[in-house]
């Protein structure tokens, strides 16, 4: 399995998104371009100070480098999480109704949904 090169793409990232080509940003940073260039394709490992010079040259903090953004969702954990976020408004929702209403019918809509649920899955349960 071949490593991500997280530092490497955000450096490349922001130098791109600044305009500046690897040379500008060995000439802003006292790196050489050779430098900059393996660090962006991963050939080479980066030191603290490397990326304290690159970071000052490219006007961000060397945190920046680590952030990982690239939140490709396989396609059916894609599904799963849309569902889970109308889910989670339906529950906004309910918790919002419930908190108007008085203690004992609250109880009283608790008891049903423990009993629904119950029969909802009574059929995975095992036959005794």
């Amino acid at each position: 399995m071949k490593r991500r090169n997280i530092v490497g793409g955000n450096i490349r990232k922001y130098r791109t998104e600044a305009g500046i080509t690897q040379e500008e940003l060995a000439l802003r940073s006292g790196l050489s371009q050779g430098y900059i260039n393996q660090l962006e394709y991963g050939n080479r490992k980066y030191t603290q100070k490397s990326l304290e010079l690159i970071a000052t040259a490219l006007s961000k903090k060397v945190i920046e480098f680590f952030k990982d953004e690239t939140s490709e969702i396989p396609e059916h954990m894609a599904e799963y999480s849309a569902k889970y976020k109308d889910i989670n408004e339906y529950k906004k929702e309910f918790t919002a109704l419930l908190s108007d209403l008085p203690a004992a019918v609250i109880d009283h809509y608790l008891t049903l949904m423990k009993i629904e649920n119950d029969l909802m899955h009574s059929d995975r349960r095992p036959n005794r």
